[in-house]
């Protein structure tokens, strides 16, 4: 009996009965995140592992190509045709439609949230004002304010572990463009995040902070400074030394609460119900 996987091409009558036409498995998606695992992994264990996940990138992206060609992408799976529903015969009109307060009508939670532009304005507006304690760290501690910002640079630049800190105190165009970019695109991408989840995010019991000032303001800036320590002191322990960790987390703070402000006073769109609703009429 030959194992290999036929193409579907059409199905007759008498196979439509006993069979469904169903996405055909792939263990692609796995290879692919795995992949995608072994990758990251190289910038802290080698080249090997870096190389090794490329492969099997390359190699998932490929087997799930292939998959979604004519005739490839889906298999039958047989069912019982006694279990089957039967067709719902619609009745328009028959029934009043459902309204806002009325018990059954089905809501999306949040039920208005804020636009794409407000969480890219909040971090905008949060990453401008964001750096102003990392340079008063650096004026303060006589480091000059070169410093702080050639230390994120060295989030990416391989060799900050050899730089002095000396060195490390003069302008260097490659590091201040580094860094920038770096800043800019954290900031757009943490305030995205920010438009997303503030509007899901409950309030804090027996607090009178403000929900989204609460999450935006405290509680993440916290969580991602944890995060980041810890990254840190495994994939650079040198950089992870040299970093003020108080004054990390005061900037963070102050991006927190900036953003937060930014996008809580921002417009919110209201997301429509689920099924049919108010504007939602079905027309015979």
């Amino acid at each position: 009996m030959s194992t290999q996987r036929e193409p579907i091409r059409e199905l007759d009558s008498n196979l439509e009965q006993t069979a469904v036409e169903m996405p055909r498995p792939t263990i692609a998606p796995m290879i692919l995140a795995l992949g995608l695992i072994l990758m990251a992994a190289g910038a802290i264990f080698g080249v090997g592992f870096a190389v090794t996940g490329m492969a099997m990138l390359i190699a998932s992206l490929t087997m799930w190509v292939s998959e979604l060609l004519p005739g490839r992408g889906h298999c039958l799976e047989p069912f019982d045709a006694s279990l089957q529903p039967e067709p719902v015969k619609a009745e328009l009109h028959q029934v009043e439609q459902l309204r806002p307060g009325l018990p059954g009508f089905r809501a999306r939670l949040p039920e208005a949230v804020h636009p794409i532009s407000a969480g890219v304005k909040g971090g905008i507006v949060g990453g401008l004002v964001m750096p102003i304690p990392a340079l008063l760290y650096g004026l303060i501690s006589g480091r000059g304010i070169w410093y702080p910002i050639n230390l994120l640079a060295g989030m990416v630049l391989p060799d900050i572990g050899t730089l002095t800190d000396a060195q490390l105190e003069q302008f260097s165009l490659l590091m201040f463009v580094t860094g920038t970019i770096i800043h800019a695109t954290i900031s757009v991408v943490f305030g995205l995040l920010y438009g997303v989840l503030l509007p899901m995010l409950p309030s804090l019991p027996r607090s009178k902070i403000p929900g989204s000032f609460a999450w935006g303001g405290i509680i993440f800036p916290l969580f991602w400074t944890g995060v980041t320590h810890s990254l840190m002191g495994v994939a650079n322990p040198l950089l992870q030394a040299r970093v003020d960790w108080p004054w990390f987390i005061l900037s963070q703070f102050v991006f927190g609460i900036v953003a937060s402000l930014v996008v809580s006073r921002s417009e919110k769109i209201p997301v429509p119900p689920a099924g049919i609703g108010p504007g939602r009429d079905v027309q015979p």
